[in-house]
């Protein structure tokens, strides 16, 4: 991945510029999305630990005070009654709690995979940001370029026209092309700002120093390239392992479970046959078996509930597995067109720019007007908007190639 990114080739004319690489790390340590993600993995460690408690003894200390009312009571019955008692219960045997351990593990496992999808997702964001704010930037070296052109091109028009050698409609067309490369270098420069703009919120920066460089073509990734690694599939996956233990776990409900009992416990009460207080004291211990033989039919309800969500899932990832393979089938017949517009544009960048050159010349020596100079300069700008359109359109198929890799 690495190799494939180092081939961005951004040629940084200040070292305090911002890198491909810091955008990507600033941008998993701060997106929030993965915090997010983070905390449900902490939740459902909690969780485990809540399902462990289920085989750990269970320690239950009470007591009681209970005042009666004379005209109620008779015999040998306290008029002030109390009473406590201590017991451990200790689970011998429960296959449901043992299959709740196992779901709580693969739930950990997903929402893991859970979160690789995120930060595969979030990794996408940036380094589609950061290409699009070297793509406006370029977009406005253009536009700035195409006013220098315009501002020569003025000043050399006034003084033609102020020596009364070119006519006013000259002079007035030149300075009309001047306001228009103006207001175009605006525009595309309020688009980069706010590219950037983009780039900080994602990265939750108050400031960053922009991108330096210009956007050169992207290597395509190699191919046979295992689609298991869409991070999207492999949490289809661990969907369906979470299913299958989840239908284990209902099932375990079918099974009796046992457990060991102990108590201690302590009362006061009179003692036959005189009327004098005396406190009880003593214990008790034992086995208790739970089997519930028929709860109609809810146990197996619950089954099929769970058997439902898994075909659900299998469903979702045959479809996904289809949607991916058609995605990259596409991306590839993308890229190839792509690849061949580049070729043909790049041509007509050299085409474009010699005509312009040649115009100017033919302008400065009296042997044309400005329309021409206007036509070859209006069209050597488009072709340079176009290619690096093109350019930036074939970095992001790409990047589309690459996440839907995993990558």
């Amino acid at each position: 991945m690495k190799k494939i990114l180092l081939t961005f080739l951004i040629s940084f004319s200040s070292s305090f510029a911002i890198t491909y690489d810091e955008v990507l790390s600033i941008a998993e340590k701060n997106a929030t999305n993965i915090k997010l993600s983070e905390k449900d993995i902490e939740k459902v460690e909690y969780q485990i630990k809540e399902a462990y408690s289920n085989i750990y003894p269970q320690v239950n200390l009470t007591g009681t005070y209970t005042r009666w009312d004379p005209n109620y009571i008779f015999g040998f019955t306290p008029k002030n009654q109390y009473s406590a008692k201590i017991g451990l219960t200790q689970k011998i045997f429960d296959y449901q709690v043992l299959n709740l351990l196992q779901l709580s593990k693969q739930n950990l496992e997903l929402q893991k995979v859970v979160k690789q999808d995120v930060i595969q997702k979030v990794k996408d964001t940036a380094r589609r940001l950061f290409l699009a704010s070297l793509y406006y930037k370029q977009v406005m070296d253009i536009k700035q370029e195409n006013l220098k052109y315009w501002e020569e091109n003025f000043k050399y028009v006034e003084g033609k026209y102020k020596a009364g050698l070119l006519a006013k409609y000259d002079y007035m067309r030149a300075s009309s092309q001047l306001q228009t490369a103006i207001s175009d270098y605006q525009l595309a420069k309020a688009n980069y700002e706010k590219s950037i703009e983009d780039l900080k919120r994602f990265l939750m920066l108050e400031d960053i120093t922009p991108p330096e460089g210009s956007l050169e073509k992207l290597d395509i990734p190699k191919e046979n390239q295992d689609i298991k690694n869409n991070t999207e599939i492999k949490v289809l996956i661990s969907q369906i392992q979470t299913a299958e233990k989840q239908i284990e776990y209902q099932k375990s409900a079918n099974y009796p479970n046992l457990s060991l009992f102990v108590n201690y416990q302590t009362n006061n009460q009179f003692k036959f046959p005189s009327t004098s207080e005396v406190w009880k004291k003593g214990y008790n211990l034992g086995l208790s078996l739970n089997w519930s033989i028929f709860d109609g039919m809810a146990k197996d309800s619950r089954v099929l509930q769970a058997k439902t969500d898994k075909s659900k899932y299998e469903i979702q990832l045959q479809d996904k597995i289809k949607q991916v393979e058609t995605e990259i089938k596409k991306a590839k017949i993308d890229l190839q067109a792509l690849e061949n517009q580049l070729k043909a544009e790049e041509e007509n960048l050299k085409v474009a720019k010699e005509s312009m050159r040649l115009s100017t010349e033919r302008f400065k020596a009296n042997i044309t007007n400005t329309l021409e100079v206007l036509e070859s300069q209006s069209n050597y700008l488009n072709t340079q908007l176009s290619y690096i359109s093109t350019l930036y359109q074939y970095n992001l198929r790409v990047f589309d190639l690459l996440n839907l890799y995993g990558r």
